[in-house]
This record gives C-alpha cells, sequence and structure tokens, in this order.
C-alpha cells in the first residue's frame, strides 16, 4: 500500500470515529428528552395550594376546567359560564385576612362536598377561619380540578299561606242530672214520759208529848236507781235521724216532811232522809 492508500484510509478511519462519536451524542440526547418529568408529590401541591391562596396572585392555580360545586357556586354568586381566573378571585375573597391551614380531607368532608376519590388526584381541606373548602388537586397538571365545601347552604324554605282554621262549635253533650234521693220520713218522736205523781204528804198526827223524847236511830238508806220501764227492741236507724228535745233542768227539791224508809222511794223521800237524788 502506498503512502497515498495509507493517509486516505487514516482520514477515513476518523471520520468514522467521529460519525458514531455523534451518533452516540444525539441518541443520548433523545433518550433523555423521552425520560417523563418528575410528578408533584402530595406535600408539593399543599404548599402551592397554601401559597396561592395566602398571596392571591396566582390564578393559574386552578385548572381551566375546574368543577366547581353548585352550592358553594351559590354561596359565591358565579355564573355558570364563569372562567378560572373568576372562580380564583371569589375563593381568594373568601378566604382574605383569615389564618391558612391545608390538611388532608377527612371522609365525612368528601362525602358531603360530593368529590370524587380519583388516583393521582389527592383532596385537601383549606381552612381560613370558621370557613371550609375542599380542594381536590390533579398531580399531573399541577393544579386544582374541583372546588367545594362539607357543609351545604341551608335553602330558604318557601313561604306557604297560612290555612285557615274553621272554628269548631264548642258543643258538650247534655249533662242529665240523676232526680234528687227523696228525704227519709222523720222519725216519730219518742213520746214524753208520764209524770210521776209526788206522793201526798202523810197527815200529821198529834201524838203527846213523851216525858223524855227518844232519839231515832239513824239509818242509812242508800238512794236507788228508779226503775223504768222495759222497752222494745231498739228499731234501726234511719238515714236522717230527728235530734230529741232537750230535757227541762230538773226543780231543786227541798225537804218538806220526815224521813219515812219506803220499798220504792221517790226523789222527794230521798231529800226528805237526807240524800240527794241523780
Amino acid at each position: 500500500m502506498g503512502p497515498k492508500q495509507a493517509g486516505l484510509f487514516c482520514a477515513i478511519v476518523q471520520l468514522m470515529k467521529r460519525t458514531t462519536a455523534l451518533l452516540l451524542a444525539l441518541s443520548a440526547a433523545a433518550a433523555l428528552a423521552q425520560q417523563p418529568t418528575p410528578k408533584t408529590s402530595e406535600q408539593q401541591a399543599r404548599t402551592y395550594i397554601a401559597s396561592a391562596f395566602m398571596t392571591g396572585a396566582a390564578p393559574l392555580i386552578l385548572s381551566d376546567d375546574v368543577v366547581v360545586q353548585p352550592e358553594l357556586r351559590q354561596r359565591l354568586a358565579l355564573p355558570q359560564d364563569a372562567n378560572s381566573r373568576t372562580v380564583y378571585q371569589a375563593l381568594v375573597n373568601l378566604t382574605l385576612g383569615k389564618l391558612l391551614q391545608v390538611r388532608p380531607a377527612i371522609r365525612d368532608e368528601v362525602l358531603k362536598s360530593q368529590a370524587i376519590a380519583t388516583p393521582g388526584k389527592p383532596i385537601f381541606a383549606l381552612e381560613a377561619g370558621d370557613t371550609t373548602l375542599v380542594l381536590q388537586y390533579d398531580l399531573e397538571r399541577d393544579n386544582i380540578s374541583f372546588v367545594g365545601q362539607p357543609a351545604q347552604i341551608a335553602t330558604a324554605a318557601p313561604v306557604t299561606p297560612p290555612t285557615t282554621v274553621q272554628q269548631v262549635p264548642d258543643t258538650q253533650p247534655a249533662v242529665t242530672q240523676a232526680p234528687a234521693p227523696e228525704p227519709a220520713p222523720a222519725a216519730a218522736p219518742a213520746p214524753e214520759p208520764a209524770p210521776v205523781a209526788a206522793p201526798a204528804p202523810a197527815p200529821a198526827v198529834e201524838a203527846t208529848p213523851p216525858a223524855e223524847p227518844a232519839k231515832p236511830a239513824l239509818q242509812v238508806v242508800e238512794p236507788q236507781e228508779p226503775r223504768m220501764a222495759k222497752q222494745g227492741p231498739a228499731a234501726a236507724p234511719k238515714p236522717q235521724a230527728v235530734r230529741a228535745p232537750l230535757e227541762s233542768p230538773r226543780a231543786v227539791l227541798k225537804p218538806t216532811g220526815p224521813c219515812e224508809i219506803k220499798p220504792v222511794m221517790s226523789d222527794q223521800d230521798l231529800v226528805n232522809c237526807g240524800a240527794t237524788p241523780r
């Protein structure tokens, strides 16, 4: 091989090396370009949400086709054709000047906000004072795809006119009075006891006084109760008894004669003998 041929061969080898290096560099660049960009993490998403609502100057945090819960749209008075910038400004006005906190939403908040759990779209709760918003973050697109609230707004119930109340006549059942019981016949007054005739005083017998009158022996006579006539069986008591007339007070008896002992002695005989009748 001559010197010219050797020089040409070396030039071809050098060219081939350069071409191979260039091809390797191009293939490496293409491989790097085909690698996917790293996805946003949930912690980063929480940070993006907090900073976007603190500053109030990041409308791109909401996607262009963000879904707003109907109840929240009614609360914010947003029209149906409101764009993402209008929604973002209304949300900032709702949370402006309040202490913000972003945390994962609990199951009850997700159910009440009507958010649909989807892989790659975590759901967060944004607390701003007494207001809580439920936000669903799309990690692939790196923005918020859903906005809602856990508590539904109570809508005013339609006012119904008062119904007329018909007055029912106050009719009470007639009460029949039972006939009054007939008064029981009055009991016949008890017959008054026949007055006992006082014994006639014995005629005074004139006696010649002895020379020395003997002193009569004193005899103690116990008073005896006067014998009463036997009465028949007592009649059964009646409902209304007539009060018996009060007995007139007895007259005070005084001794009218000498003491005489008799089988049956009257009150006067007892008084003559010094006893007190009952």
